[in-house]
């Protein structure tokens, strides 16, 4: 409207006459007007924001008036009072004049039409133009000049939407009027507690016509009436003459949280015939509490693994005290997350008062999540939200990585450890990370360690650098015996293991042929491989039954193994027994992928004429070439130096992490749980064909745990002997882990399943025998679930596929 106001000064300078009634000073209690009467009221309404009702008179206030030519404006009146101005113009068509009991219909335009009533009215920066009606009841004429002597009407305007305007016209009019004013604009009462009274507020109401207003009633409206009360009204029922006042008092009561509006309304008798005003608040609650951090973040978090504990204090921040009911969580994964800590739920806090919460997150899928721990409370909202998110990823902690075996240390030579045999009390520390492709995050090595040149008899024990050497063997040795074992060892600091020497001097050998991971972020192309138990070893090859003899010397044969098409093309490795017997002379076997030309420098096993050697390993597989009707299947090859027959128990696979079921590793120092000569975990030594049950104490077995990485070892058997491993509740196998001569101290590794009672068996076949069994870590399945016993969720069994025939290298 801003182009209208501009018509209405530019049309000043062609005024003829004009009136100025001044009076700066607004005083209620001034005597009423005398006739002639000049003045205008106005009254907006439907705006909202600039609802309100104005008059304006030259006793109360500033009020300009002026009379223009043919060519103008016929009338246009300004008023001010203080911060407020409005004004208007008013024209009949060019050419005639008002007559006295006319109604006009009206537009708004910059200059004076042939056929048209002009009527523009505008107000503190605000404009209405539109269409309208202009009711004259007096309109008095000087014919010599052609001004107004005398004019009253009454207008009311459409404007934008559903706002209008409308009020009364007086120029030097012997007709009353009425006039009401509410002066101000939108009644804000700012932040207010919601669900109680806020602090009142007044709107007053001035009468200021020629004429008595009456008063009717007093209501609410608009988007948010109920967050308003009229608490007292000096208005309605009440007839009010000039100058005189009453009051609307208003109590703000919010009814939630935010912003509030409603429109109050006054009836009364006049032309606009209601005073409108709109009301708004901001609603705030009063019982209120801040969260500190605002939110539990758990971050990157292994799926199926617990997180670190994190706190959220709660901090009572409104005018009123917060009391609390008990929390729960509550979303789309809430059991992911547990409360280990709660000092919130029933508890009051006034402003400035603390209690906290602790909790922990256990995601169950490789992706983000979250949910809410909901408290209930008696704020206006019903209860404080604390939101937990967290970012669970795929791990490969646990799974097994195998390698083509490599030499990492050697003391004949000097390779990874000082030149010289080690001497009795020696300690060789031994870097295996880094060594051989073994990665920094190797939270476990598999080792095959060789005993070779002891001058007396002794044991070496392996464990972690920078631990305290336990009592525990990983290998016992001979005077001038060589032979080797297989050692799962945990990685200790700076990515070192130690091997003590308690014994005559020796020489030490250590191969690397595999690594478990301590885990990270996963997986873009091959993860590690999940451990398969059988719930009975396979025997997959016995050359002896092959009909074709010993295999030479310089010969391989493939051991084979096929379980379905479903698992054939995912397993990696096999996990077995290796076991040389007859052979003719001293030599090794050596177990690997079954690469004809990729033999490695390395022996699994060492053996003396005519002895029976088995020794554990996890041997990489690969698709059985040229092996008839197993070619493709998954094998491994043994190569033997000597004429020797090969035997091949297998007790479990390892895939490529991708088949159900399978198994983690999580590796300890080792530990000693049964020693029969002690009557430590078995009361005594084990006679011909007893059975000891040991029981895996529970500081090592949880309810998660479902096998057992082992060390088992034979102690002086009074005859030659074989020792078989196997988890309580299932029947015997026939295959061995051990083959001990009379007199011997023969170890061997040794990963059996557990029963549900969390026990495992050892059976002794002939003379008398003392056992000793160190865990050097645990199996748990992935994901994880409560464990039922072997018999109940048996794996599936392998078939053997052995080709019947050796392969020169």
């Amino acid at each position: 409207m801003r182009t209208i106001r501009g018509v209405v000064i530019g049309a000043l300078a062609v005024l003829l006459s004009s009136i100025g009634i001044t009076d700066p000073a607004h005083a209620a209690a001034a005597a009423a007007p005398a006739a002639p009467y000049t003045a205008f009221t106005m009254h907006f309404e439907g705006w909202g924001y600039i609802d309100g009702s104005f008059s304006y008179e030259g006793s109360r206030n500033t009020l300009e008036v002026y009379q223009q030519n043919a060519n103008g404006y016929a009338l246009v009146m300004r008023g001010f009072n203080g911060s407020h101005w409005h004004d208007f113009n008013v024209s009949p068509p060019t050419g005639t004049r008002f007559a006295a009991g006319q109604s006009y219909p009206t537009t708004t335009g910059f200059s004076p039409l042939p056929s048209t009533t002009l009527l523009n009215v505008s107000g503190d920066g605000q404009g209405c133009g539109g269409t309208g009606t202009l009711n004259v009841s007096q309109a008095d004429y000087d014919d010599a000049t052609g001004k107004f002597t005398a004019f009253a009407a009454s207008y009311s305007i459409a404007c934008s939407g559903n706002a209008v305007a409308k009020g009364e016209i007086r120029f030097q009019s012997s007709t009353g009027y009425k006039a009401t004013d509410s002066w101000e604009y939108r009644l804000q009462f700012g932040q207010q507690p919601a669900g109680s009274a806020g602090t009142p507020q007044d709107v007053t109401v001035e009468v200021n016509g020629t004429e008595p207003t009456t008063f009717g009633a007093a209501s609410l409206s608009g988007a948010n009436p109920t967050a308003f009360q009229i608490s007292a009204n000096t208005c309605s029922g009440n007839t009010l003459s000039y100058g005189e006042t009453c009051k609307l008092t208003v109590t703000p009561k919010a009814t939630a949280l935010g912003d509030q509006t409603a429109l109050l309304t006054l009836a009364e008798n006049s032309f606009a015939g209601k005073v409108v005003r709109l009301l708004s608040l901001t609603g705030f609650d009063a019982r209120d509490a801040t969260a500190s951090p605002p939110y539990f973040d758990f971050g990157q978090v292994p799926a199926y693994d617990t997180s670190a504990p994190k706190t959220v204090t709660l901090t009572g921040s409104g005018i009123s005290p917060i009391t609390f009911g008990t929390a729960s969580i509550t979303g789309t994964n809430a059991a992911w997350f547990k409360v280990t800590n709660d000092g919130c739920s029933n508890k009051t806090l006034a402003n400035g008062q603390t209690c906290s919460i602790t909790a922990l997150a256990r995601p169950t899928a490789g992706n983000p999540g979250g949910a809410v721990i909901s408290l209930p409370d008696n704020s206006t909202a019903g209860s404080t939200q604390i939101s937990l998110g967290v970012n669970g990823f795929n791990s490969d902690r646990g799974t097994y990585y195998p390698m083509s075996p490599y030499r990492i240390m050697d003391t004949r030579s000097g390779q990874g450890a000082p030149k010289g045999a080690v001497g009795n009390g020696g300690v060789v520390s031994l870097q295996v990370t880094g060594a051989g492709g073994v990665p920094t995050d190797a939270s476990t090595v598999v080792l095959n360690v060789t005993v070779t040149e002891p001058t007396a008899g002794g044991y070496v024990t392996v464990y972690p650098t920078g631990v305290a050497r336990p009592t525990a063997s990983s290998l016992n040795y001979a005077k001038g015996w060589t032979g080797a074992n297989s050692v799962t060892v945990k990685v200790g600091a700076n990515g070192r293991v130690d091997l003590y020497n308690a014994g005559g001097p020796t020489q030490l050998i250590a191969d690397v042929f595999g690594y478990y991971t301590q885990g990270h972020d996963c997986c873009s192309g091959y993860m590690g491989g999940q451990y398969h138990p059988l719930a009975q070893p396979v025997r997959l090859t016995d050359t002896r039954d092959w009909g074709i003899g010993r295999v030479p010397a310089g010969y391989y044969i493939n051991s084979v193994a096929s379980w379905n098409t479903t698992i054939d093309p995912h397993v990696r490795a096999f996990a077995v027994n290796v076991t040389a017997t007859q052979p003719t002379g001293g030599g090794y076997l050596t177990a690997w992928n079954g690469y004809s030309g990729s033999l490695p420098n390395t022996s699994t096993l060492n053996y003396t004429p005519n002895a029976t050697v088995p020794n554990f390993a996890v041997v990489p597989t690969t698709p059985c070439g040229d092996c008839g009707s197993a070619t493709g299947l998954p094998s491994i090859g043994v190569y033997t130096s000597t004429n020797a027959h090969i035997i091949v128990d297998i007790v479990g696979y390892y895939d490529d992490g991708s088949l159900p079921g399978g198994l983690r590793f999580t590796p300890i120092v080792p530990t000693r749980i049964a020693d029969t000569r002690s009557g430590q975990g078995w009361p005594s030594r084990l006679g011909p064909g007893a059975t000891a049950s040991i029981a895996a104490p529970g500081s090592i077995a949880s309810v998660d745990t479902w096998a057992l990485a082992t060390n088992v070892t034979a102690v002086l058997p009074t005859s030659a002997t074989y020792v078989t491993v196997w988890p309580s509740g299932a029947g015997r196998p026939g295959t061995s882990n051990l083959n001990p001569t009379a007199g011997s101290i023969v170890p061997n590794a040794v990963q059996t399943m557990i029963g549900a009672d969390d026990k495992f068996n050892v059976f002794n076949a002939g003379g008398y025998c003392d056992v000793v069994v160190d865990v050097v870590g645990t199996f748990y399945q992935y994901p994880p679930s409560t464990p039922s016993g072997w018999s109940t969720s048996a794996p599936v069994t392998p078939t053997a596929q052995s080709p019947t025939q050796a392969k020169q290298l």
